[in-house]
């Protein structure tokens, strides 16, 4: 059978579950190695400034893009009991994370440009937790995060530029229409169901068009490396 029925059958045969889990046993290098043999470069390679929040994380999955908006007009002045009340309208009208979370599920990666506002803290401890019970793999935030010690004690995958402190309420808004659209997150553009990997190394993209082809190029690329280290291993009684 040719290389390119191969391929062909194994994109039909594999679920995209299937394919994100086994590209979570792949390490970004096996990923940038295989997609360069493709001709994909540094164009898919997201900024090295957008890093992982806490060390050991492992990503893959099918991105669900979002593009949130810096708020243009100055917050207005107010007692704390007309704050709460004009926060919860934010939430509910102007920055309703439901707008994506309604659809994200298992197997997705959320990816978010906050339009250029890192200090906001766009992801916390309590968006983290809900996201995790509907099965979403992680984020990839080109913006702040916040709650980091307790999104690590969660175990919820991040990748962002920064650590933000403030909640949205008069900063960043959101809506529908912003929701699976190309975004750039960290100077590469991310189309919707294109598949995200990143671990300590950072975080690559790869088209959901190549993406059966390039995982099992990735899959070779560390079945390669892992039998040339073998003997290495063995000598110094250490395993991977």
């Amino acid at each position: 059978m040719s290389t390119i029925r191969k391929l062909k059958r194994l994109a039909k045969s594999l679920s995209i579950l299937e394919l994100i889990e086994r590209y979570e046993k792949t390490r970004v290098a096996d990923v940038v190695d295989a997609l360069d043999r493709y001709g994909f470069h540094d164009e898919v390679l997201v900024s090295s400034e957008i890093r992982p929040l806490y060390s050991g994380i492992k990503l893959a999955g099918s991105a669900l893009t979002v593009k949130a908006l810096r708020t243009k007009e100055k917050m207005p002045s107010m007692s704390p009991d007309e704050y709460e009340k004009f926060a919860e309208g934010w939430y509910e009208k102007r920055a309703n994370y439901d707008c994506f979370l309604r659809i994200a599920g298992p197997g997705d990666v959320i990816v978010v440009d906050v339009d250029g506002y890192v200090d906001v803290g766009f992801w916390g401890s309590m968006v983290a937790l809900v996201a995790k019970q509907k099965g979403v793999r992680g984020i990839v935030l080109d913006g702040g995060c916040r709650d980091s010690l307790e999104i690590q004690q969660i175990g919820f995958p991040v990748f962002c530029r920064g650590k933000g402190r403030t909640e949205v309420i008069g900063r960043v808004e959101l809506d529908h229409n912003c929701v699976n659209i190309p975004v750039v997150v960290g100077g590469v553009t991310i189309n919707p169901r294109d598949i995200v990997v990143g671990d300590d190394d950072g975080v690559v993209v790869v088209p959901g068009k190549v993406a059966a082809k390039v995982l099992e190029r990735a899959e070779r690329q560390l079945n390669l490396d892992r039998e040339a280290q073998k003997p290495y291993l063995a000598r110094m009684g250490l395993s991977l």
